[in-house]
């Protein structure tokens, strides 16, 4: 069985896909669960983390950027460009300009595969490890790792948004006027993850203004905030 990225309380037993399935009572599809607990915007379960990368990794990505110093930010910008939507939620990597010239900023990122050619021509230092990131630990248990040893992440609507919110990190997540259904409309918080903070397009297209506001938040963050400014707190939507 693949490595997972954590163990976690809310899974007794993991089966992997083509494995012979165990004996059981009931079966449930994952998206129906809501409706079965009755759950509501008030009753979400929202405990995190709820992944726990491997301890040993997170040691070994701690000492490997040690000597990265300032305001560390993981950043991610493309999802599967297979995606009906990608088009509009994923955006270049450029767009991150207004935040790289925020002083004392550091980019890593934890982009895997497509995307990752536009490092070369980014116009601006981000730190990057190629093939060391989840190639020999198993899918995502290095980007986990890394998580854990940065101070934000911001990222695309993909995989890295939701491991980075089930395991307790600070992450802002850039969205396109439209979007999947479980970031809701007209609110910067999560249900689902409290550490997490949505940057949304006022206009379909529009990321420089997202990532101009974001840049603004983040000087404000490295010259003279704190952690608490990193997140909104959860409320229900009005």
């Amino acid at each position: 069985m693949p490595r997972s990225v954590s163990p976690s309380a809310a899974i007794d037993r993991l089966v992997a896909e083509g494995d012979s399935l165990p004996e059981f009572d009931v079966q449930a599809p994952l998206m129906g669960l809501p409706r079965i607990f009755q759950t509501t915007l008030e009753t979400v379960p929202a405990a995190v983390p709820y992944l726990f990368p491997d301890a040993g990794l997170v040691e070994k990505w701690q000492h490997r950027l040690a000597s990265v110093g300032g305001f560390k930010i993981g950043i991610s910008w493309q999802g599967n460009p297979n995606h009906p939507w990608d088009r509009h939620r994923s955006f270049p990597l450029k767009e991150f300009a207004a935040i790289a010239q925020v002083r004392g900023v550091r980019l890593i990122s934890l982009q895997k595969g497509a995307g990752t050619e536009q490092l070369k021509s980014a116009g601006f230092e981000v730190l990057e490890f190629g093939d060391e990131l989840d190639t020999t630990s198993g899918a995502f248990m290095d980007s986990a790792a890394i998580i854990k040893n940065l101070d934000l992440v911001i990222t695309v609507d993909s995989a890295i948004a939701h491991l980075a919110g089930a395991l307790g990190a600070p992450v802002w997540l850039a969205l396109a006027t439209i979007v999947d259904w479980r970031w809701m409309f007209g609110r910067e918080d999560s249900p689902w993850y409290p550490t997490m903070r949505l940057f949304r397009q006022s206009r379909l297209g529009d990321w420089a203004s997202v990532f101009e506001r974001m840049a603004a938040e983040v000087s404000k963050l490295v010259h003279g905030g704190s952690i608490e400014g990193l997140v909104v707190p959860v409320s229900p939507a009005s």
